[in-house]
């Protein structure tokens, strides 16, 4: 049997995916390998999931353990304090306990199994060698918990027939772990590579599901089963690095169902300053309107946690109102009335009542929204957030990154159409939604983090989806009703479509896309940007964050430009020649430099002033609910990667010559100064200055006549 210890270390995520655009037949759709569980291709793997949570065991229906004399040890736990105690020592989660990072153990036998078919001898290598590791080391950095004291020992009335976690197609727990235990560990993963019809629909990499819980309720054990057959590798087994990445995202998301972002998860978090369950147990039955409409009777979380309402377009849907979540997303959407963050109201399983994932719509390029994006997945302080308030894990925010999507913005973003008509019944794209979404199914903008030009998805859905159109609160196009953008993101049409067949050929930061013929200046490099132009598609540029002037830096042809303001204008010469005009609009700050304003969405620990006067100009700052907190985010916050700098200073134009630049220094610098091509031009021009002379010379010299014959006398 395998089992690994991850250790603790820090990584950095990546990003792919797919999206079909008007006009294409699915067979043109550029395609990408990874795919998450979603929409309807996949419903009935979700469906399996939930029925593993509700029905596999009592616990799950109940909240009562089946043995309610187990305890997992712990030298000094908070929740195993009585309450008066807590209250007489004012002692609670965030006090005087030690957290430590969480330690993972994966048992591999159940995928080492899958070696007996030859075929997968390469995928059980990757996936034990380059996805187990980065994944864990994420999660093992990210949160902490009160370690367990001695071994983790698992119950086996928690498993299916006593004997598997989640299901029988999953791993069989050996006798030595419901016995002796799994040292030095705060949660084990049993890790399988069963390619389940069940589980494993075209578009499903991964599935997971927790199958053990401690006398808190924490998750301490779960399964992981990879689709083996999904599994893409290039010939000798090996992938490209942004291929391992984009697996490793989807593991990431993954194991967070396992921790604790799941549906059926949240009527067992506990509250962190009270020490008790926020949702009393037993569990009671509850008949509710879910977000799909329908009725259904179904166990629910408190209305401390989870809540279900009604937004401005009539759309029902079910939103996290936990203390850490709502003061997070408030910040993140510079917006202090939302109640909480709303989970997706176009669930990714046919019979959620509330999704098991972010809202679409709202929280686009983040990882545990419910569809990959094909240019950018990014863990925010949201999901971190979110698990911290299960009262189980202290979070470190540093390894989350501020989501660029409707940063800033303020209400109009969350509660108003992502389209609208103006005056003249035009279809616009309105303030508040610029930059994130689109009209035109042949646009050509960048994906939410600016790394990636992307085309912009409008789908016919009469074509698509046989004549199912969106529904009329999401009918944006006048006179086209079957139009609209992604299904999950409310049909809003978004910058989301890959328009070559490898994303990864439209990323500015990867210098080998920049072998082009040169002639819109274009810069490939490791701190490039997306910006969008006039010249019929977006550019790539090197561009840099400028903290203390609160601008950004747009580098083209050696020449630095100013974005001092959100949608800039910049007109630019570009070209070899430097003579062909353009102009280039600057990004929404908020959206390209988002770790100027409030790290970690002040990591839920104070409130983002997006107004706030700093030296005498406004500066977003963290006003921190704890006094004391003079930090710029109210906790740890993350280093700065090379996009950022603290001033302009650095930056000095190195403007690049044009064709005619070396000529004209023939004419006005010393020659000690001149460069080869300054000689060439100076060498041509006296070989030309030669040539004239030579013709003016020749054409001064009198032509000789012709001597007229004179006949001879013998003629």
């Amino acid at each position: 049997m395998l089992i690994f210890l991850v250790p603790i270390t820090t990584i950095g995520g990546q990003e792919d995916g797919t999206r079909g655009i008007r006009g294409t037949s699915l067979n043109d759709i550029p395609t990408n390998v990874i795919r998450r569980i979603y929409g309807k291709q996949n419903s009935a793997v979700r469906r399996e999931i939930h029925a593993i949570e509700e029905s596999s065991t009592g616990y799950w229906r109940t909240g009562i353990r089946g043995d309610p004399d187990f305890e997992i040890e712990y030298e000094n736990h908070p929740f195993a304090l009585s309450q008066k105690r807590r209250k007489e020592t004012h002692r609670n989660l965030n006090e005087n306990f030690e957290f430590k990072p969480l330690r993972i153990k994966f048992a591999t036998d159940a995928l080492e199994a899958q070696r007996r078919n030859g075929n997968y001898d390469d995928k059980v290598d990757f996936i034990i060698n380059n996805i187990l590791p980065r994944m864990g080391k994420f999660w093992s950095s990210a949160l902490s918990v009160i370690p367990i004291e001695s071994n983790l020992i698992i119950q086996s009335n928690e498993l299916a027939n006593g004997v598997f976690c989640g299901d029988s197609e999953f791993t069989r727990v050996p006798d030595s772990h419901l016995t002796t235990g799994v040292e030095d560990a705060d949660l084990v993963l049993y890790v399988s590579g069963q390619p389940s019809t069940r589980f494993c629909a075209p578009r499903t990499l991964a599935v997971a599901v927790a199958c053990n819980f401690d006398q808190f309720d924490r998750p301490i054990a779960g399964a992981i089963n990879f689709c083996l057959d999904q599994v893409i590798l290039d010939d000798d087994g090996s992938a490209h690095p942004a291929v391992v990445d984009d697996n490793v995202d989807v593991a990431i998301h993954e194991a967070a169902h396992v921790l604790g972002m799941s549906s059926n998860s949240f009527r067992y978090f506990w509250d962190h300053d009270t020490g008790e369950p926020r949702t009393s147990r037993g569990f009671k039955e509850s008949t509710v309107e879910c977000v799909d409409g329908k009725k259904r009777t179904m166990f629910l979380p408190d209305q401390n946690t989870l809540r279900f309402e009604v937004g401005a377009n009539g759309q029902r849907h079910a939103a996290i109102v936990t203390n850490t979540v709502k003061t997070v997303v408030r910040n993140q959407f510079d917006c202090q009335t939302l109640s909480g963050a709303q989970l997706e109201n176009q669930p990714t399983g046919t019979d959620s009542c509330t999704g098991d994932h972010w809202d679409e719509r709202l929280f686009y390029p983040e990882a545990l929204s419910g569809v990959i994006s094909p240019s950018t997945n990014i863990l925010s302080p949201l999901t971190l957030a979110l698990l911290e308030d299960s009262g189980w894990y202290k979070a470190n925010f540093t390894m989350s990154s501020v989501s660029p999507w409707g940063h800033g913005v303020g209400c109009d973003f969350v509660d108003q159409p992502c389209l609208v008509t103006d005056d003249s019944n035009k279809l616009v794209v309105p303030d508040y939604g610029r930059g994130f979404f689109c009209t035109k199914a042949n646009g050509r903008g960048c994906s939410p983090s600016h790394h990636f030009k992307m085309g912009c998805t409008v789908v016919d859905y009469s074509i698509f989806s046989g004549n199912k159109i969106p529904v009329e609160e999401f009918q944006y196009f006048p006179g086209e009703p079957e139009l609209g953008g992604p299904e999950q993101a409310d049909y809003c049409p978004l910058y989301s479509s890959p328009y070559k067949n490898d994303v990864h050929d439209l990323d500015c930061r990867n210098s080998d896309n920049g072998n082009g013929l040169g002639i819109f200046s274009e810069s490939y490099s490791e701190n490039s940007m997306c910006f969008e132009t006039n010249s019929g598609e977006s550019r790539c540029y090197e561009a840099k964050c400028i903290k203390d002037e609160f601008s950004m830096e747009v580098n083209i042809r050696g020449e630095h430009h100013t974005c001092s303001k959100d949608f800039q204008e910049l007109s630019v010469k570009v070209s070899d020649t430097g003579l062909l005009p353009i102009t280039i609009t600057c990004p929404r700050l908020s959206s390209a430099c988002p770790d100027m304003f409030c790290p970690a969405n002040c990591a839920g620990r104070g409130i983002c002033n997006y107004t706030a006067i700093v030296n005498g100009t406004t500066r977003p700052k963290c006003t921190c609910f704890n006094e004391s907190d003079s930090s710029a985010g109210c906790a740890e916050t993350r280093p700065l990667d090379g996009r950022y700098l603290d001033d302009s200073s650095e930056l000095i134009d190195d403007i690049e010559d044009t064709y005619f630049d070396p000529l004209i220094a023939v004419f006005i610098d010393d020659p000690s100064t001149w460069n080869n091509a300054s000689w060439a031009w100076a060498s041509g021009l006296f070989m030309l200055f030669l040539l004239i002379i030579l013709c003016i010379c020749s054409s001064c010299i009198p032509a000789r006549r012709g001597r007229k014959r004179i006949p001879r006398s013998d003629d």
